[in-house]
């Protein structure tokens, strides 16, 4: 088998991480988050306490500084340093012109997760992230700022991204029937 750069994007809690961890527990991907990036931003200006809306106005203004694909750009030159080639999966897809730098190489395959809006602030809220929304006004808030809905070119674009996908996996049940769903696809990519 070739080495594969899988990359996933989706909306907040829709599942991207439960592929992510599939993919590095059964086919020996090792994972990358494009938001690590901003999290290093973020500790070397000394800010320890943050929202996801900090998160997105750091990815926001990287964008802004160093260009549109700054997060892949940064991504893909630490995993040039690996010694040889792995299957990667990247995280955190939000930008457009991320997924475009990403799809230059050829080995590049963008798999996109969907699930219910509902559905999703229900998982957002049992899986305790510090940086989450807790209630559901706050929830549509980042949603659609994650979205792309009012959002320039160096902004979020999921909503936008999720159209460049070569596959779209939909998480609307439970665990089994979503792994089921990954096992089939992988045939497909593996």
């Amino acid at each position: 088998m070739d080495f594969k750069i899988i990359g996933v994007v989706g909306q907040i809690a829709s599942g991207k991480g439960m592929l992510v961890n599939y993919l590095t527990s059964y086919f020996d991907f090792i994972s990358f988050s494009l938001s690590s990036i901003v999290h290093t931003e973020l500790e070397k200006k000394g800010i320890k306490k943050y929202t996801r809306q900090t998160l997105q106005d750091m990815g926001d203004e990287l964008r802004r500084e160093e260009g549109a694909n700054v997060l892949a750009r940064r991504t893909l030159n630490r995993l040039n340093q690996l010694n040889r080639p792995e299957n990667i999966v990247i995280e955190g897809i939000r930008n457009t012109a991320e997924v475009e730098f990403l799809k230059k190489n050829p080995n590049f395959v963008l798999i996109g997760v969907k699930a219910s809006r509902r559905l999703r602030f229900r998982r957002l809220l049992s899986r305790g992230k510090k940086w989450d929304p807790q209630t559901y006004e706050d929830f549509l808030k980042v949603d659609r700022r994650d979205l792309g809905i009012g959002q320039n070119k160096s902004g979020q674009q999921v909503g936008k991204c999720l159209a460049y996908c070569d596959y779209v996996l939909t998480n609307n049940k439970d665990v089994k029937d979503f792994e089921g769903k990954i096992r089939e696809l992988m045939k497909k990519i593996v």
